[in-house]
């Protein structure tokens, strides 16, 4: 038995299977989609590398640690997006000089700001400039770990 020829239409637009779509909560478009629809508009976005922000107002100051910032530009202006949790203080406690202090870490010393260099990298730098691995070594803590410049540094020695 046949279908009206109405009902036949209907029939052939419908999907063959449905199409399961994944959103993140609180998202309307998937990255990708986002971004291309963002660059179709003329924004572009960057990502900030913060470590805190300081908003200051007449009545409050919020000290935000760890945020994650994205610039966005569009037209010739600036827009900041800040996400992170905030601690608020009264302007007679803080001061741009005590914001340094609340910073959750204690400060570095020498010792822990240099960098790790593992075993891929000693031997990466040695395969690259056909060298031993001790060498290899030796010129990697030299570097402070900068592999581009530890094979250069043994590639173009006499």
């Amino acid at each position: 038995m046949k279908l009206p020829k109405e009902m036949q239409k209907k029939e052939k637009s419908k999907p063959k299977r449905p199409q399961a779509v994944k959103k993140r909560e609180g998202q309307q478009f998937g990255s990708r989609q986002m971004r291309r629809k963002m660059q179709q508009q003329g924004i572009d976005m960057d990502q900030v590398d913060a470590t805190r922000v300081i908003i200051e107002g007449p009545e409050k100051t919020l000290v935000i640690t760890q945020p994650e910032v994205v610039l966005m530009k569009q037209a010739g202006q600036e827009i900041y997006q800040v996400i992170g949790t905030a601690e608020e203080f009264s302007p007679e406690e803080i001061s741009i000089d005590e914001a340094e202090k609340i910073d959750d870490s204690e400060p570095l010393d020498e010792s822990e700001m240099k960098p790790t260099i593992t075993e891929n990298d000693i031997m990466l730098v040695a395969a690259q400039a056909n060298v031993e691995r001790d060498e290899a070594e030796a010129v990697l803590i030299d570097c402070n770990g900068d592999i581009a410049k530890a094979i250069l540094l043994l590639k173009n020695r006499p």
